[in-house]
């Protein structure tokens, strides 16, 4: 997996159930989401999904031995930050001490 901290990510808005998103007490819409990821990264080269959360009654179904399928809503990808990169040995060179 590639090291990093910036992810990008791109989710199928019409795939989200309304019933999902709260208001919170602020006033603002959210939706919780989960993210899952890969060992490698896939023939996209994403590296990781994007899903919604079970919810807590998805997870007692799943407990018992039903299947129960997660509701996926799209992939990313990890980017290395560049500011914990290496420098090279010709920068190395340039430097003043």
């Amino acid at each position: 997996m590639k090291n990093g901290r910036n992810r990008t990510m791109s989710i199928c808005l019409t795939d989200l159930p309304k019933e999902r998103i709260f208001k919170h007490e602020n006033g603002k819409m959210y939706l919780n989401l989960s993210t899952y990821d890969y060992d490698k990264p896939d023939q996209f080269d994403n590296d990781f999904s994007v899903s919604l959360p079970l919810t807590k009654e998805e997870i007692e179904k799943k407990k018992s031995g039903e299947k129960v399928e997660r509701i996926f809503l799209g992939n990313g990808k990890i980017w290395p930050d560049k500011q914990l990169q290496p420098i090279s040995q010709e920068e190395q060179d340039d430097l003043p001490f």
